[in-house]
């Protein structure tokens, strides 16, 4: 009975956001000239989902979207603060740390988070508290880590990925914090060797767009849109392209 429950909420979800789509492409919701500035900083790949991705989907209501690039935190206060209209790609629940941000219910592609090690006995089967024992490094502004990293010897923050893994590289931290699928590329790219991806991942979530309140609007017609390619195919033909896999 609870099976069938959610199974009947996911389609009256599914039904109020084509509504919501089918409303925004009649009456132009965001308004035909608009163009939207979206933060981000994010990773490589993901970047380049986020970009071809939006760019489809706000194309679907009519709308144009640009891109610019800021440091996490101030990313993330740029969007809150009305400074640019969106910011992405971030895990679900950043509402109650910033108000005025909506999030699209519609994920854009779902992400490993793990630690990279020197070590290859390291294993974090016990998630976020195996990192008791050792020197962590992840970026400045990347939420989830903020949360979610409460136990360790040393926490470091830096501002950029190579940071990371040149810190590691260098001996001067146990474990660095990164995405799966970037973290693997940034170490071919920087050539460094005997780094590896520590098992189990720290965590598996969905990314997601958020827009500023003036544009929540948008929000339920995006999320429509989102489906709408993901039922016709365009979805995985757009990340496919964007990220070569």
């Amino acid at each position: 009975m609870a099976a069938a429950t959610r199974h009947l909420g996911e389609n009256m979800k599914k039904t109020v956001r084509a509504l919501w789509l089918g409303l925004a492409l009649l009456t132009g919701v965001a308004g035909a000239d608009d163009t939207l500035t979206i933060s981000t900083n994010n990773t490589p790949r993901d970047r380049a989902v986020l970009e071809a991705v939006s760019r489809e989907a706000f194309g679907r209501l009519g709308v144009g979207v640009q891109f610019v690039s800021l440091p996490s935190e101030r990313s993330l206060r740029s969007a809150d603060e009305g400074l640019v209209d969106g910011e992405g790609l971030r895990v679900a629940g950043l509402e109650g740390q910033y108000p005025r941000l909506r999030r699209v219910p519609e994920s854009y592609v779902g992400i490993d988070f793990v630690a990279f090690a020197r070590d290859g006995a390291i294993r974090l089967d016990d998630g976020w508290a195996g990192l008791a024992p050792y020197r962590v490094v992840f970026i400045n502004g990347w939420k989830l880590f903020e949360r979610q990293v409460t136990v360790a010897r040393s926490v470091t923050k830096v501002d950029q990925p190579e940071q990371l893994f040149r810190m590691l590289a260098a001996g001067r931290a146990d474990l660095v914090l990164y995405t799966r699928a970037d973290g693997l590329a940034l170490i071919r790219q920087l050539g460094l060797g005997g780094i590896a991806a520590v098992e189990p991942p720290l965590k598996q979530a969905d990314m997601y767009l958020y827009l500023h309140q003036s544009k929540s609007a948008l929000v339920e017609p995006l999320a429509g849109a989102l489906q709408a390619m993901k039922t016709d195919g365009t979805y995985q033909r757009l990340v496919e392209e964007a990220t070569g896999d």
